[in-house]
């Protein structure tokens, strides 16, 4: 994969990429450069409006993340919060900002650094896994989209990108401050534990009254409850499944690459290797006279006939080719930054150029292949053409089914079957599902579980309006089994009631006999040992633990680390553990990080963490700021 160096100002802080969390996206995920449309307004940010369409597009793609990140974890109903909700919107409210800001500071991305990020976008690849100017127009047709307009916002979200690149050149970490972050972050404790477990065998009494089972299982009846549930007949319509069934004649593809055949040009391509020596521009003289010995070091190496792939894994500042001994594949003229490029498409096959200065600091490079350019043949581009040809075809079936569809359906609201028939499509069934949706299938969609439990598709059982999935592929639903919320007799559940009690008597002695011996030990009543013989436990001994130790429980971790102990004495406290209980902490010795201890590279790490706090820490202050002086307007009647 091309490993190019303007990677590098966009990885270095990639948690402030706001525009760039899409890309490379699949196809569902372009909808987010596309024009929010008309409509209501959901909020205005310096007189720029942010329609409905956009807040529910990126509630959606939150969606679609959210279920990436969290697998089997995820719920449908994590963003019908409202807080969820109006984060989402305050991201696209940040967003805005920053984009008003880094325009009106000037900041511009050239042509070349957007073609790197074009380049990179996997929706724009043929099936030579290489960029396709016919597949990048061909999609942003498909969409209606114009692409001046697309890249305009490609431009802006990496121009924000370059805005936190100068808060990271700005940041830098003080000895003392690196020093200090050693001796906490390093730090290792060591405590003794007397863990006293939520045991059912610890309550004073097992005996649990009918009054008391029959007010717990009313307090809690949702615990017991099985909740209100519909399965759904549906037809589904998209263009990809629709594509998957046009058949495409060899001669219709003939014919097109014919038409094509002086664009289908594959341009010449080298291959190169680089070992970056990083400078920032405006570099002070300590750190270009750091940078220069670097680079003569490495220079009398390869004088003395050293590898230059072990240089570079070994020198170079890149971290996305140094460990393949800067290795950047092949990549096409106009990819890299012009001083980059110009050295590299005037070098011959094996020649290591002198030093070539680009805003990133020193580079040699050494050229390894030349790909001609040549025409690509029939076969290359056949997958690409015959894909392009079944999609235009797909489309205009697509939009002729929907309209048939959305009329039958309304036309014949007790019955799938003669919609499904005139597009020939097939009635499909899903799982019962509640109102939180199901974890895989079409109800997974906030929009089909909010249309299955609606009045009309619920309550008047006719057939939903057309369910937009995405740009491309949309779904008509109605219910096929309703079953109504029911809760569990008590007889049935009487058991798990019981449990529940005792479960709570048996947490609450826990917390109470450690809270009361932890009192007593911290007053001197009692030593430790006889506390420990007083609830038939032992102490147990942890040496030196550290901040992110996983071998006890994370609670115990956190609290260890809250306590501060004097010289010579000890210290105790206790904290509640997540699952039941209560550990009592009794804190022997602190030792502290050693910043000598260090090697060069954990103290490299260390200092690239701190700086990186620190742009967060300023990075925020700055939208902080922006918001306070900007003119912001919510229409939270607009939000749910």
């Amino acid at each position: 994969m091309l490993q190019s160096i303007h990677d590098q100002a966009q990885s270095w802080v990639a948690w402030v990429i706001v525009g760039l969390l899409i890309i490379p996206f699949a196809l569902w995920g372009i909808n987010s450069y596309f024009d929010g449309g008309s409509g209501a307004v959901v909020a205005e940010v310096n007189g720029t409006e942010i329609s409905l369409n956009e807040y529910q597009r990126s509630l959606q793609q939150q969606r679609q993340r959210m279920r990436q990140l969290m697998g089997a974890d995820y719920r449908p109903e994590m963003l019908e919060d409202p807080r969820m909700r109006r984060a989402v919107l305050d991201a696209m409210i940040e967003n805005d900002l920053l984009n008003q800001a880094v325009d009106g500071d000037g900041f511009r991305i050239g042509d070349e650094l957007l073609y790197w990020q074009l380049q990179r976008t996997e929706a724009f690849r043929g099936n030579d896994d290489k960029f396709s100017q016919d597949i990048y127009k061909q999609v942003l047709s498909s969409q209606g989209m114009s692409q001046p307009f697309f890249e305009s916002r490609i431009r802006s979200d990496l121009m924000q990108s370059q805005l936190l690149t100068g808060f990271r050149q700005a940041s830098f970490v003080t000895e003392s401050e690196l020093r200090e972050a050693v001796r906490l972050q390093e730090q290792k404790r060591s405590l003794r534990l007397l863990t006293i477990p939520a045991s059912v065998d610890r309550i004073e009494s097992k005996d649990v009254g009918d009054d008391e089972i029959a007010a717990q299982y009313e307090i809690n009846s949702v615990a017991y409850e099985i909740p209100e549930q519909v399965s759904l007949d549906y037809i589904s319509l998209s263009v990809a499944d629709l594509a998957g069934d046009v058949p495409v004649e060899v001669d219709a593809l003939q014919k097109l690459y014919e038409q094509r055949k002086e664009s289908l040009l594959a341009d010449e391509e080298r291959h190169a290797r680089h070992i970056l020596i990083e400078l920032a521009e405006g570099a002070d003289e300590e750190a270009t006279a750091a940078a220069q010995a670097r680079l003569n070091e490495v220079q009398a190496k390869l004088a003395a006939g050293d590898s230059f792939e072990a240089l570079a894994e070994h020198y170079s500042d890149d971290p996305g080719s140094a460990a393949a001994g800067g290795d950047l594949d092949f990549f096409p003229r106009g990819m890299m930054v012009p001083e980059f490029d110009d050295a590299v498409f005037s070098m011959q096959v094996g020649e290591v150029s002198e030093p070539v200065r680009t805003p990133f600091g020193f580079h040699l490079i050494r050229l390894d292949e030349i790909q001609a350019e040549e025409i690509r043949t029939f076969e290359d581009v056949r997958g690409e053409l015959s894909a392009e040809l079944k999609r235009q075809t797909a489309e205009d079936l697509f939009f002729e089914y929907a309209e048939t569809i959305a009329n039958l359906a309304y036309e014949q609201p007790d019955s799938l079957d003669g919609a499904a028939e005139a597009a020939g499509l097939v009635v499909r069934q899903s799982e019962l599902f509640n109102r939180q949706g199901a974890t895989n299938g079409v109800a997974t969609n906030p929009g089909v579980i909010k249309a299955a439990f609606s009045d009309m598709v619920l309550v008047d059982g006719k057939n939903s309006d057309p369910i937009e999935l995405s740009e491309d592929h949309m779904v008509v639903v109605r219910v096929r089994e309703h079953r109504p919320a029911t809760r569990k007799p008590l007889e049935r559940v009487r058991a798990e009631v019981v449990d529940a009690i005792l479960a709570q008597r048996a947490r609450a002695t826990a917390k109470n006999s450690g809270m009361e011996l932890l009192d007593k030990i911290q007053s001197g009543a009692v030593g430790t040992d006889a506390a420990a013989e007083s609830v038939a436990l032992q102490w147990s001994g942890v040496e030196q633990i550290n901040r992110s130790d996983k071998t006890i429980s994370s609670e115990v971790v956190a609290r260890a680390f809250q306590v501060n102990l004097l010289k010579g004495q000890k210290a105790y406290a206790g904290t509640e553990l997540r699952g039941g209980g209560y550990a009592l902490i009794e804190l022997l010795a602190v030792e502290d990080g050693s910043f000598e201890a260090m090697g060069d590279k954990q103290v490299e790490v260390m200092r690239r963490e701190l700086a990186d706090r620190n742009v967060k820490s300023h990075y925020q202050s700055y939208v902080a700021s922006l918001r306070n002086q900007a003119d912001i307007k919510v229409y939270e009647d607009q939000l749910n």
